[in-house]
């Protein structure tokens, strides 16, 4: 058993109106029988909902002679879309047209449309994607710019350090060693110190500069891992707090629906009791929000 079985049978029950108990018992009935943890149908069944009630909807239309057009991608059949994507690709399922072919099923859409549909959303997702990264670029020097190659011209006769000009006493500090340094490479032919001490400085502030841009991209990498983790933690607690409401819609979406099924006479007669009622709708802390007019 999988969410595949599971909400083609929620489909099933939906399009023929067999949902005989509550919501709630029905969907944790379906659950249990699919090996499903508690909670993972609630967001299906109110989409589910939804788009049967808009395809019912669009029927009707039709059946009345109005030019049949291609409907426009609603936000509920988008969020359902990339939602059963990534929860059958964490069952395992790895075959994309197969999963794309489901959800043409489960949306009454053809495959093509729902082909179409992901992959431009999907390419547009990796633009914004690219265009929001920076991008560091580390510079290097080639070999044939290093100013030290210029030592490989030095005659074979030229001057050498002595035994005790190399060894530097223990007790020497900086400016003695560069004092002596510079003493000994003037008297080298054919190398320019300047040149010499040039590139050093170069490669010296290459070096720096790298080590900035390793440091800049460390700092980058922090700072997107610690709002990754904020955002795991907002996304979990607006799942939590979605399914709540999406529970209660489901209980107005019931109310609608049973509306819609009554008679002329009936719905005249109801008419007001029905508009109160649906003008209101309790959260899960007991406070009422008014959603209409």
């Amino acid at each position: 058993m999988s969410l595949k079985s599971a909400l083609f049978e929620l489909k099933e029950a939906l399009v023929d109106r067999e949902i005989g108990q509550s919501e709630e018992a029905f969907i944790h009935e379906l659950e249990n029988k699919n090996n499903l943890s508690s909670g993972t149908l609630v967001f299906y069944y109110n989409n589910l909902m939804i788009v049967s009630m808009m395809n019912k909807e669009n029927g009707s239309q039709n059946d009345q002679g109005s030019k049949k057009v291609n409907r426009k991608w609603t936000k509920n059949e988008i969020e359902l879309l990339f939602h059963y994507i990534k929860d059958r690709q964490d069952e395992g399922a790895l075959n994309i047209t197969e999963i794309l072919e489901e959800v043409s099923h489960l949306l009454n859409r053809g495959y093509q449309s729902v082909n179409y549909k992901y992959y431009t959303l999907l390419k547009s997702q990796d633009k914004k994607q690219e265009s929001s990264q920076k991008t560091y670029q580390f510079t290097t020097i080639k070999q044939t710019d290093i100013p030290v190659i210029a030592v490989e011209n030095m005659k074979e006769g030229a001057p050498v350090f002595s035994a005790a000009q190399s060894k530097t006493p223990q007790d020497s500090d900086l400016l003695d060693i560069l004092s002596g340094l510079i003493t000994n490479v003037q008297q080298l032919p054919d190398l320019n110190l300047n040149e010499m001490l040039r590139g050093l400085y170069q490669l010296t502030n290459m070096a720096l500069q790298n080590q900035e841009a390793v440091q800049q991209v460390e700092t980058m990498k922090s700072t997107i891992n610690h709002e990754k983790a904020v955002l795991q933690e907002k996304l979990r607690q607006e799942k939590k707090r979605n399914d709540e409401l999406q529970m209660e819609v489901s209980k107005l979406a019931k109310e609608i629906t049973a509306f819609n099924m009554l008679g002329d006479a009936a719905k005249i007669q109801n008419l007001k009791s029905y508009n109160q009622r649906l003008n209101y709708i309790i959260d899960g802390f007991g406070i009422v929000l008014q959603v209409g007019s």
